[in-house]
């Protein structure tokens, strides 16, 4: 069964592939000189065949490959010839469609019925002073202004024309984070200042030579507050602790030292006894069941001393612990503070080098300081590299110039020497 399009339908087709033709075709307003390369992607259609839709990349051989046709060289046509020449090859063809009900339909192809166009060019690609190079997609008409602006326009802290291996941005940067660190070590100067002094607060007032923004200031004054209120507490808990054990050791060695002196004057009384006892007996006045029994009393008395004796020496050994611990821990404490102290000096000392170093160069006096950069001083140098052939060619541009796919823009500061001489 032939397919044919009716009169008014192709006559719509052909009408908006002449219309597309014209579009990227229209003067030099549009790449209508523009040769296919590798890359680009176009679209092929046959009207009233939707499967027949097809869209492709030139490969690198400069061909397309379509199904029914196979491969067909396409490479450096203009969009008008890609046009012809696809009507020119597919009403060649003989087409078969499966209908959704299983039958098969033959498709005559008639040029009107053909539509060729570049649906996807290759991408520009823009580097040197914007602010976000790279690859950006490629439209019509495109001029290097607009391509610049795509990048987020010309970025002047970027550029190094007037300050040859300084970035501004990354000094900045710099800046802002060696002012962090040295607000860091200056409380934590103090921090260690106030806790050597066993004082519970600090000077709060931020340092002149850094600049920090205040959510910043004020996170790192709470952390160092924060860690003076756990360290004075827990010194103080530690030192209260051996406190109150030096004061209870202090009360049992009162207490033994009582009990040891009444279990003396026990001693002495039963060995008074047991010679009194000794001596009834001798004159037969006393049993000796009785004189077994005082010295029994007498070996008890003196035992029981002995061991009040034993338990005062262990009193007074661990009083003399829980002194030297005391002692320890209070002259431990204070060599690791001003150790900590030492250093926290040495990496302040090296920080307020460091910034007042960068601020020298974000601030510059003098001859010698380099240039403030901006469009007074500067002016945007662009130059388009674009493939002709096998040789890449570069031109300058002005902002207005149109630009191709495959143009590789670069974006240069150069010293305004004009505008330099009319100041």
């Amino acid at each position: 069964m032939a397919f044919a399009l009716n009169g008014t339908l192709r006559r719509s087709v052909a009408a908006a592939g002449l219309a597309a033709t014209f579009l990227l075709g229209a003067g030099e307003r549009a790449p209508a000189q523009y040769r296919l390369s590798p890359g680009d992607a176009v679209e092929i259609a046959i009207a009233g065949l939707p499967d027949q839709r097809h869209r492709v990349v030139i490969q690198a051989d400069g061909t397309i490959v379509l199904p029914s046709v196979g491969s067909v060289s396409v490479a450096g046509l203009t969009p008008a010839e890609l046009q012809a020449h696809m009507e020119a090859v597919l009403p060649t063809k003989v087409l078969r469609q499966r209908m959704p009900d299983g039958r098969e339909n033959i498709a005559v192809v008639r040029p009107g019925d053909i539509t060729a166009t570049v649906a996807e060019y290759r991408p520009v690609y823009v580097t040197g002073d914007v602010l976000t190079p790279g690859q950006q997609a490629y439209r019509p008409m495109m001029t290097v202004r607009q391509v610049v602006a795509v990048a987020g326009g010309y970025s002047l802290l970027r550029s190094t024309a007037a300050q040859p291996g300084l970035d501004p941005v990354d000094l900045r940067r710099d800046y802002e984070s060696y002012s962090i660190d040295y607000a860091k070590e200056y409380f934590r100067v103090l921090r260690i200042r106030a806790e050597l002094n066993d004082e519970e607060t600090f000077d709060q007032r931020p340092p002149r030579i850094a600049l920090v923004s205040a959510p910043a200031l004020a996170a790192v004054v709470q952390a160092e507050a924060e860690t003076l209120k756990v360290a004075l507490t827990d010194h103080r808990r530690e030192r209260r602790y051996l406190d109150n054990a030096i004061k209870q050791s202090d009360e049992l060695i009162v207490l033994l030292t009582q009990q040891e002196e009444d279990e003396e004057k026990g001693v002495k009384e039963d060995a008074h006894e047991l010679d009194r006892a000794i001596k009834a007996y001798g004159s037969g006045n006393l049993p000796s069941p009785r004189v077994a029994e005082i010295r029994r009393a007498l070996l008890f008395s003196a035992t029981r001393r002995l061991q009040t004796s034993v338990e005062l020496m262990r009193a007074r050994r661990q009083r003399e612990d829980y002194g030297r611990q005391l002692e320890r821990i209070g002259s431990q404490r204070q060599i690791n503070l001003l150790r900590e102290l030492k250093e926290a000096h040495v990496r302040l000392t090296d920080l307020g080098i460091k910034l007042q170093a960068l601020s020298v160069k974000l601030q510059p006096t003098g001859a010698t300081a380099p240039e403030p950069v901006g469009r007074d001083s500067l002016r945007p140098e662009v130059t388009i590299v674009r493939r002709t052939g096998q040789q890449w060619n570069r031109k300058s541009a002005a902002e207005d110039a149109e630009v191709e796919p495959g143009d590789v823009i670069e974006v240069v500061f150069r010293p305004d020497v004009n505008g330099r001489a009319s100041q």
